[in-house]
């Protein structure tokens, strides 16, 4: 009978008691953070009234939101690219548009040059390539990283250093990823941002993708393809903390917009 009541009560405790919304926070050296819990991830500016955008791992949907604007706009990953090349083939017209009406009293050899500059900003330049060989090699070298373990990676484009990134595989932050979808998912945003960069890149490869079930990035140095010189950013933060599923649901009273809305590129 004692055994009998210990169970009951320990039953009603379940009920009553709130599950825990387990979670990390992730900040990088400019002051933006990073949310994870559960298979997905809100990526949030340190400006309070910027866009903010929450990537669901597992199902490959997305939402971004404009506080600003109190917009939101939602869809899956290939949605989204679409409606990104859509809003920017938009905005690019626009600016032709202007820069056409400002060229109309150039002297012939300036229009000339601001001609070619707009064909090569609609990648009517020289024709793409073929795609990189990318090759991904494992290093010995590790890192403190925000307390954090990382291990780096060096990215070769053709031969070349293209990119660092040292990656932690920290269980207890790895099991908020659903990291057997993560080289999907993360995969095919990244080769789709990169295609509107402008021809084939690394980030589009099938070995570039497979960085994402290494673990999660600490610092990247990205070293690019035309010598400009290395940029990048390091995390500065990472910590526990319970975060409410309030956070990656779109903000009530938003209104739901399209894509150029909310980036404030929408044509009139």
């Amino acid at each position: 009978m004692r055994n009998l009541c210990s169970t009951c009560v320990l039953a009603l405790l379940l009920l009553v008691t709130p599950a825990v919304e387990a979670g990390w926070i992730i900040v990088d050296e400019g002051g933006h953070q990073t949310s994870l819990s559960r298979g997905r991830m809100k990526m949030s500016p340190k400006e309070a009234q910027g866009v903010s955008m929450v990537l669901d791992i597992g199902r490959a949907r997305m939402w971004v939101a404009d506080a600003g604007r109190r917009t939101y706009w939602e869809g899956t990953v290939e949605e989204y690219c679409q409606a990104m090349r859509t809003t920017m083939a938009g905005a690019m017209a626009d600016m032709e548009k202007q820069m056409a009406e400002s060229m109309k009293d150039m002297p012939p050899a300036q229009r000339e040059q601001m001609q070619q500059m707009m064909k090569n900003m609609r990648g009517g330049g020289a024709p793409a390539g073929p795609p990189p060989a990318v090759t991904i090699e494992k290093t010995g070298e590790t890192e403190k990283i925000a307390g954090l373990t990382a291990r780096k990676f060096r990215v070769l484009s053709n031969g070349k250093l293209y990119e660092e990134m040292w990656l932690t595989t920290d269980p207890a932050l790895l099991r908020e990823l659903e990291m057997t979808k993560a080289p999907d998912t993360f995969g095919r945003m990244s080769g789709c941002m990169a295609a509107m960069a402008g021809g084939p890149r690394p980030e589009a490869s099938d070995e570039f993708r497979k960085l994402y079930a290494e673990g999660w990035p600490l610092k990247v140095i990205y070293h690019g393809e035309t010598g400009g010189g290395p940029a990048g950013t390091t995390v500065t933060k990472v910590e526990q903390r319970n975060i409410s599923e309030a956070e990656f649901t779109p903000p009530t009273g938003y209104k739901s917009a399209p894509l150029s809305e909310v980036f404030g590129t929408q044509r009139r």
